[in-house]
């Protein structure tokens, strides 16, 4: 799984109060600053486009939450199965405590 970010991520959450973004599907996640756009963010086999033409999801990024936007390609239980297979990774097995929402609903990550 390709990941990019994650050591910005780390570093963000031992800050404390911190805000950041996450474009992902089952190939990666690639996190970034809160000042920049969820459709700027493309690496082979992850991009997020307007109008739920890419084939990743958004996600805005806060201290033990991960609140994932709709997208019309991803029902509840592929959300679920992208953030597992994220946090099966060992460098992002430090969010595995943390609350994934989609559409406001809780997502059974683990």
């Amino acid at each position: 799984m390709l990941l990019i970010g994650i050591d910005l991520l780390q570093e963000l959450v031992k800050q404390g109060e911190f805000s950041a973004k996450m474009v992902f599907n089952e190939k990666g996640a690639i996190v970034f600053p809160a000042t920049q756009q969820h459709r700027d963010q493309k690496v082979t086999g992850i991009s997020y486009e307007d109008d739920y033409k890419g084939n990743a999801l958004a996600a805005m990024l806060a201290p033990g939450k991960v609140e994932v936007r709709y997208h019309k390609s991803f029902s509840d239980r592929d959300v679920g199965a992208v953030i597992r297979s994220l946090l099966a990774c060992p460098e992002p097995s430090f969010m595995r405590g943390w609350q994934f929402t989609y559409q406001g609903r809780h997502v059974v990550a683990t």
